[in-house]
């Protein structure tokens, strides 16, 4: 379930070969990157002043690992000057070393707005790695299915689009984008843009104004199977995140794992129960 392990005391990292891909150039980098950063006073101090630190160290790595794997060169000779597309990411990968993955996180860079550089699987219409940009209200995360109506389950190998679009996620959070995309017979290649980079509506409608969202993001990892980011105010007793998926914080959780002695009608887990009794009455 691991690609890769670091460890800072010994200056050594630990990966799992994948031969015959290029998934294990990324690996050893981005384990590379935390001894790095593990080095580095400055971005120990960046990362502990961050509400999720532990997601932002990931990021980070991710993209000191993107920048040995992908150069500045390499994207200027793919991208030029204009508005990044979905049909670079497919470009870059073909004119490169790197996986699919790390084109992402490097095109990522020059994305000019908030939004995110996307892989889907056009077998399962489930999201395999997006690359996000900004704070975003409703984003992309991997093995979210893609909703329902989008323009992405339906897009065919070799066709390109342009167009105003959406994304929503499964506890519904919804925003308006525009997207850029092609496919492949196996992926689609999508960027989601907040902003129309590439002028694809000549009518542009008013979109409502937001105000900030003051809840906390979280990156949590739920019994449920759940694992990404929560955001929303945590529960006052436990103090955790509720999840999108189960809707549970911890309070629930616990409290499903327990029952009520039938004598002193004292809480307790449920493996300490015999025959409807605590271990203090029995």
């Amino acid at each position: 379930m691991c690609d890769g392990m670091s460890f800072s005391d010994h200056g050594a990292i630990l990966y799992a070969p994948t031969p015959d891909s290029r998934r294990e150039n990324f690996t050893v980098l981005h384990e590379y990157a935390h001894l790095l950063v593990d080095a580095d006073d400055d971005a120990l101090s960046w990362l502990a002043d961050q509400e999720n630190s532990g997601y932002e160290q990931e990021g980070m790595c991710d993209d000191i690992a993107a920048a040995l794997l992908v150069s500045d060169d390499d994207l200027d000779r793919i991208v030029g000057s204009g508005a990044i597309t979905g049909q670079h990411l497919v470009d870059l990968f073909k004119q490169s070393e790197a996986s699919q993955i790390v084109c992402a996180i490097a095109l990522a860079q020059r994305l000019g707005c908030s939004g995110a550089v996307m892989l889907t699987d056009r077998t399962t219409h489930k999201v395999v790695y997006a690359a996000r940009v900004g704070h975003l209200a409703a984003f992309p995360s991997a093995n979210q299915d893609i909703p329902t109506g989008h323009p992405l389950r339906y897009l065919q190998p070799g066709v390109q689009i342009c167009r105003e679009s959406f994304w929503s996620t499964p506890w519904g959070e919804r925003q308006p984008y525009y997207i850029n995309a092609t496919a492949t017979p196996k992926r689609t290649y999508c960027i989601l843009a907040e902003s129309d980079l590439w002028g694809a509506e000549k009518f542009h409608t008013p979109r409502p104004e937001t105000t900030a969202d003051l809840r906390p993001t979280r990156d949590i990892a739920c019994s449920c199977g759940f694992s990404g980011l929560a955001t929303g105010w945590p529960c006052p007793h436990c103090g955790r995140q509720f999840c999108p998926r189960c809707k549970e914080c911890d309070c629930a959780r616990r409290a499903s794992r327990t029952e009520r002695c039938g004598r002193c009608g004292v809480n307790v887990a449920r493996t300490n129960l015999v025959a409807g009794l605590c271990s203090d009455c029995r």
